[in-house]
């Protein structure tokens, strides 16, 4: 039993990488890769707790201690990466659609066409995230700039491309900026919609990132609005 520890460990290690690489390379949709990570994730805490067991148990004999013990230690290594992740995602609410504005969101156009019927949908429904948001996210809001729309908006597209977001639509009489970012790890596709309104000299700026796939974003498309705005507002 003891000798099937180490091999059990680095199964458990490698089934986060065969997860992502898995769903990247299309072999299966984003259900088995989140099935492959429970699976090992709860091999890996068995893994850990029956080696420290056993080296504990088996004390005496160094060998066979030392081998649970490696085997323990190599468990550690997903429980350590995946627990982060779960922490993270209980500390934020289980939402994937951030607006700046909750009570008239900024509608997408260009992206529509992008998204296939699997994917989430892109209606925001106020009642259930309006409150929500507000708690989570307070920087998330509006920001008012004193400029015209023409300005305004070619700064906004300025700041979309530096930040290495893949521009779908930009419409400067419209007043709208339409762009999808992948995620570094697993390649989601998140998409996100910028809005500008010109009023007496002045123009509202309003973003929205709404995530293709999975029921929580773990935070990131507040992130991602809040790293536009700070940058808008650094340019």
């Amino acid at each position: 039993m003891i000798k099937l520890l180490k091999p059990l460990a680095i199964v458990a290690i490698l089934g986060f990488p065969l997860a992502v690489a898995g769903f990247r390379l299309n072999l299966f949709g984003f259900g088995v890769s989140a099935k492959v990570i429970q699976v090992t994730l709860l091999l890996a805490v068995a893994v850990f707790f029956v080696g420290m067991v056993a080296s504990f148990v088996r004390r005496k004999d160094r060998v066979t201690a030392k081998a649970a013990l490696t085997a323990a230690t190599l468990a550690l290594i997903p429980i350590l990466a995946l627990g982060s992740q779960i922490i993270t995602a209980r500390s934020v609410p289980f939402i994937h659609n951030i607006s700046t504005d909750v009570e008239n969101p900024p509608a997408f156009d260009k992206v529509v066409a992008l998204r296939a019927p699997e994917h989430n949908p892109l209606e925001y429904k106020a009642e259930d995230l309006a409150d929500v948001q507000r708690q989570a996210y307070p920087n998330v809001k509006t920001v008012v700039v004193e400029m015209p729309l023409a300005d305004a908006h070619a700064k906004a597209k300025s700041v979309v491309e530096s930040l290495g977001w893949e521009l779908v639509n930009s419409d400067s009489q419209a007043g709208i900026i339409e762009a999808t970012e992948t995620t570094f790890i697993w390649g989601f596709k998140d998409d996100v919609v910028v809005r500008l309104v010109e009023a007496d000299g002045t123009t509202k700026v309003d973003l929205r990132s709404v995530s293709r796939i999975g029921g929580s974003d773990l935070g990131a498309n507040a992130k991602r609005i809040e790293k536009f705005l700070s940058r808008f507002a650094d340019n």
